[in-house]
């Protein structure tokens, strides 16, 4: 089960899924709500699980691996907490808002790169003046990531980009404080890893789109840790 992540749609698994299917698994692809095909809907992370459900339901899919970039790399790790049964679940450099934590900065420095990170995700939603990206962010907000990489009840990978090309994007004050969230971040997972024996990361040297970037490291991932349910077609 192949998740993309927010604002895009199925489409971007195009480069995945005929070397999957090649490899004789069932493929089944699904657009999140409120987006692609998907009829309109706020986002919320018991909807996105329900819609998951709904889909796997009605394909008739028993056991499905669920992998996910991005929004949906973080549908998979909470679907990880909820079906011990899963094969696998993947998040593809899926991340929360970039609010903390923030290595190599005094309390003070933190604080004051939290409220930059907090400014400018509010000043963007004010910008884009969308409720359904307001609701988003806050859910977004809502979410502790690293607890649920914890709580994970099977096999759950995370694959952490190197992030390449993200801070140029940034406004200066952002991309000034943008490097101590990485390394912040990049601690916060490995402190998880070590103590939940389900989870393991994997470092990728690409920006945010891995499965774009680097389709076939992808899918080497996926069929290496699932080479004993390869000829399954569920």
């Amino acid at each position: 089960m192949l998740l993309h992540g927010g604002g895009r749609s199925m489409e971007d698994w195009r480069l995945v899924v005929p070397s999957l299917v090649e490899a004789g698994l069932r493929v089944v692809t699904a657009d999140l709500r409120g987006h692609g095909r998907s009829g309109p809907g706020l986002w919320s992370w018991d909807a996105g699980l329900k819609d998951l459900s709904a889909v796997v339901d009605d394909r008739g899919l028993e056991r499905p691996a669920v992998v996910g970039h991005s929004l949906g790399g973080l549908v998979a790790a909470l679907w990880a907490t909820r079906h011990p049964e899963c094969p696998l679940a993947v998040n593809l450099d899926g991340h929360t808002n970039p609010i903390g934590p923030f290595d190599g900065l005094d309390a003070e420095a933190a604080r004051a790169a939290e409220k930059t990170m907090r400014d400018f995700l509010e000043s963007s939603v004010r910008q884009a003046d969308d409720s359904a990206l307001a609701r988003l962010v806050a859910e977004l907000g809502n979410l502790d990531l690293f607890a649920t990489y914890r709580a994970a009840r099977c096999p759950l990978v995370v694959v952490a980009s190197a992030g390449r090309g993200m801070v140029e994007l940034l406004p200066p004050d952002v991309a000034a404080v943008f490097p101590a969230y990485q390394r912040g971040f990049a601690n916060e997972l490995s402190a998880a890893e070590a103590v939940t024996p389900l989870l393991s990361v994997v470092d990728v040297d690409t920006g945010h789109d891995v499965h774009l970037e680097d389709a076939d490291r992808v899918v080497r991932l996926i069929l290496d840790r699932l080479a004993p349910e390869a000829g399954r077609t569920s």
